[in-house]
């Protein structure tokens, strides 16, 4: 495959014919697939690891999204378990009108369909501190997402139906929407930073991610690594600027957030889930992260308490069967 220029999709009853989007079954965060010519929106179902993002080191775990634009070059420094897919497009997918470099114009430049089109690509284009693309998944949208993905891979690959360009891009209009609606939503805690730091700290960092749910001590963790409570200590703090503790308590209750905002479980059953075995010291610490008690966050961001559509805009995701007027343009094979 030519990594510049093969990533799309050509009609099968007439090789003229294509659309810019791809689908990667088995996507392994390749530092150059697609950089400079395709958005990148990277489901990881399975594992957990590190990714290396320009100057950002994203400690991830399943289930998540990642939400790259053309220019960046995601280098996997740590993984364990990993199993991910990934949808490579061109943003005129979205609207024509969209270049990459039209996507980063003043937003006085756009039509107001335009903008409204625009808003959906804010995860990909938007880099805060706090945010480089990365997006946590709860149990529900998890699962939304990777059936939506799996409806795109089929329709491109099958491409049954006289419309599918029409129908492959509804759905992915709605993963579109899907990772706009978590972009948006409250995190009950904020990630911790990763600094560069010694193979072994991210050893450990993978373990927390992976072991949330069960007892952690630091004393287990030494000896689990082959090394003394204090060296342990003091390069864990020099890697993510807290201490282990804090680490795995802050990740826990964001753990505990997105159950709470996407889930019906009892707050019993998601205490017990992400390591917590007194519903008091859940109840403390949950206030001490997020200023609310477990039940008032619920109230407050529960799903059916969310208001999730853009600014000036009421976007719904498309219904399968769509009309010709609607389908996505496909780019000539020139493109």
């Amino acid at each position: 495959m030519d990594m510049d220029t093969d990533l799309f999709t050509v009609d099968k009853t007439d090789p003229h014919r294509r659309v810019l989007l791809w689908h990667n079954a088995h996507e392994t965060l390749s530092p150059v697939l697609g950089v400079g010519t395709r958005f990148r929106l990277v489901l990881i179902e399975n594992g957990n690891g590190i990714l290396h993002l320009g100057t950002r080191r994203e400690p991830f775990i399943a289930p998540a999204l990642f939400c790259l634009n053309e220019m960046e070059q995601p280098e996997l420094e740590q993984s364990r378990d990993l199993r991910a897919q990934a949808l490579y497009f061109h943003p005129n997918v979205v609207n024509s009108a969209f270049t990459f470099a039209s996507l980063r114009q003043d937003a006085h430049a756009f039509s107001l369909t335009e903008s409204q089109d625009r808003y959906w690509l804010t995860p990909f284009v938007q880099r805060r501190p706090d945010y480089g693309g990365h997006l946590h998944l709860g149990p529900i949208a998890a699962q939304r997402a990777s059936a939506l993905f799996n409806a795109v891979s089929q329709i491109l690959s099958h491409q049954q139906d006289p419309h599918w360009m029409c129908q492959s891009r509804a759905f992915f209009l709605e993963l579109l929407f899907l990772a706009g609606r978590t972009h948006i939503a409250p995190q009950a805690v904020g990630k911790n930073p990763l600094t560069p730091s010694p193979h072994d700290i991210d050893a450990v960092i993978l373990y927390l991610h992976t072991h949330y749910a069960n007892k952690i001590t630091i004393t287990k963790l030494a000896r689990t690594f082959h090394t003394n409570r204090t060296t342990l200590t003091q390069q864990f703090r020099q890697a993510t600027g807290v201490s282990i503790i804090t680490y795995l308590t802050r990740l826990r209750i964001r753990l505990a957030g997105q159950m709470l905002r996407d889930t019906t479980l009892s707050i019993g059953q998601i205490m017990e889930r992400v390591g917590f075995n007194d519903s008091s010291h859940f109840g403390r610490m949950f206030r001490r992260y997020t200023d609310c008690s477990p039940t008032e966050y619920r109230q407050r961001y529960g799903a059916d308490r969310r208001v999730l559509s853009p600014p000036s805009a009421s976007i719904r995701s498309w219904p399968a069967q769509t009309t010709q007027t609607q389908c996505l343009q496909p780019s000539p094979a020139s493109a």
